[in-house]
Parts: C-alpha cells; sequence; structure tokens
C-alpha cells in the first residue's frame, strides 16, 4: 500500500445511536491518516461475516474502484433475558475472525457484546472509550504489519 488506505466499514445499524458514534470514531480515525472509507450498513452483527466476504471478494469499492486495503467491522449486541445474545456474539465475532484470517485481511473489530446498555454507550461514546477509533487504528496498524511482512492486499 503506497497512497492512504481505503477501508471497508461495515456497521451494524440495530443499535442506530451506538452505530453513529462507533461509526464516528473510526471514520475520523482513518480521515486522520488522510484514508477513505467505504460504508455498508447491515441490520445486526449477525450479518457482518457475510457481507466482510463479499466485500474482500469483490475487493474494489463499487463506487471509486479502489481496492479496499482493510475492514472495520462495528455493531452492537446488548444481553437480553435469554441466550439469544450469547449466540449472535459468538457467531458474529467467529465470523469475523475466520474471514479475516482465511483471507490474511486487516480488520479492526469494533463488535461491542455488552451486559448493559450503558456499558455500550459509555464503550461506543467517541469522548470516552471510542471503540470504534480503537478498531480503525488496529484495521491501520494490521495493514502496516501486513505489508511489512510482504504480503500485498
Amino acid at each position: 500500500m503506497t497512497d492512504a488506505p481505503h477501508i471497508v466499514l461495515i456497521e451494524a445499524r440495530f443499535y442506530h445511536d451506538l452505530s453513529d458514534q462507533l461509526a464516528a470514531g473510526a471514520i475520523a480515525a482513518i480521515e486522520e491518516t488522510g484514508g477513505t472509507v467505504y460504508r455498508i450498513a447491515v441490520p445486526g452483527i449477525l450479518e457482518i461475516p457475510a457481507t466482510l466476504q463479499f466485500a474482500i471478494e469483490g475487493r474494489v469499492d463499487p463506487k471509486t474502484g479502489r481496492l479496499f486495503d482493510g475492514g472495520i467491522v462495528l455493531g452492537c449486541a446488548i444481553k437480553g433475558e435469554s441466550d439469544h445474545y450469547e449466540h449472535v456474539c459468538t457467531e458474529a465475532m467467529r465470523g469475523t475472525q475466520d474471514v479475516a484470517l482465511a483471507h490474511a485481511f486487516p480488520v479492526g473489530n469494533g463488535i461491542l457484546t455488552c451486559q448493559t446498555r450503558a456499558l455500550a454507550e459509555e464503550r461506543a461514546d467517541v469522548s470516552r472509550k471510542d471503540f470504534g477509533g480503537k478498531a480503525a487504528k488496529a484495521c491501520l496498524r494490521l495493514i502496516v504489519i501486513r505489508t511489512a511482512l510482504g504480503l500485498v492486499g
């Protein structure tokens, strides 16, 4: 990668306000490097791994024709009264990691899995824990590592 990074950002929109905060943090961190972002919205975190797979296989931003250098996944699951939470969290995380590893594709994971809404709000808020920004920085670091090891996207 010689140019500023071009990142596919996949965001689960189940909790719109939290997704907005996560995306704001991630986009700010990418833009600080001069990088650009192509956003894809999905309904919930279970749809993230398949969408990541589609983006990697396509590799090209349909708007600009640029190749994706890496990806960021964002979303949130908040524990409810059933065991659905555990299944959704496990499958979204496992699926995301499986796809990233299968393609040696740098992915910053900003999927929140929280016991309460208050914890999710703290982690998503750009002025507090800024997990969206942290996911973007993780992605950027993985791009550098992949490049240093001689792997090209």
